[in-house]
């Protein structure tokens, strides 16, 4: 499946002390383990979270003419009774799409499958930006994020673009391309690297500073 870089809920208000318990339990890795949350405890992380759709004023369909006009044509509903049954079943959605903002990538694959929604990010395509960010760059993009840890991380996937805009990194081919028994993938144009790694650190910053943590999901 690749990596899926996923936007959990920011704190309610009144509930930030909790909310911070349950994410850091939810976070905990292999050097810092903890047992998962319970389903008690993931309840109540969903009561006292807000969502990030609901955080960025998506148009909501049954509220907003855009939305309902965009779900419409989705759904191609053209006679007034496939009309009505689309409002009433798509009632209180968030159109994410009709949205442009960092925090709504279009690296993303969004809708794809389960857990995954349009403010999600495609941290798999980093992978294809070897000529922007290094090796333990990269690897990081793999971990959990606190919502200050993802203002960090994304101010330096910012930095490292402005370098490599500059001096790009040499990429070395893995061992069997380099002896000749593996034809080496042509790596994607510098200015297409730098397009990913630049929407990547935006939308990391975007997120963060609203108070949303950054979920890996792999």
């Amino acid at each position: 499946m690749g990596l899926d870089l996923v936007v959990e809920g920011c704190a309610k208000a009144g509930c930030e002390s909790e909310w911070r318990r349950l994410v850091e339990k939810a976070f905990s890795t292999s050097k810092d383990p903890a047992p998962p949350l319970s389903d008690a405890e993931n309840a109540r992380f969903n009561e006292i979270s807000i969502a990030g759709y609901k955080r960025i004023g998506a148009p909501c369909v049954g509220s907003d003419p855009a939305a309902d006009a965009w779900i419409l044509e989705a759904r191609q509903a053209s006679t007034a009774e496939e009309i009505a049954q689309t409002l009433k079943e798509f009632d209180g959605y968030h159109v994410l799409r009709l949205l442009k903002c960092d925090g709504v990538p279009i690296y993303s694959n969004g809708g794809m499958y389960d857990g995954v929604d349009e403010t999600s990010f495609r941290g798999a395509f980093l992978e294809t930006c070897r000529s922007v960010i290094d090796h333990e760059l990269l690897q990081a993009a793999w971990e959990h994020k606190l919502p200050e840890t993802a203002i960090d991380y994304g101010k330096a996937l910012l930095t490292a673009a402005d370098a490599a805009e500059k001096t790009p990194l040499q990429v070395r081919g893995g061992f069997l391309s380099r002896i000749g028994l593996r034809k080496s993938a042509a790596p994607l144009p510098l200015s297409e690297q730098l397009d990913i790694v630049r929407a990547a650190g935006r939308w990391f910053v975007f997120w963060g500073e609203r108070g949303h943590p950054i979920r890996a999901y792999f």
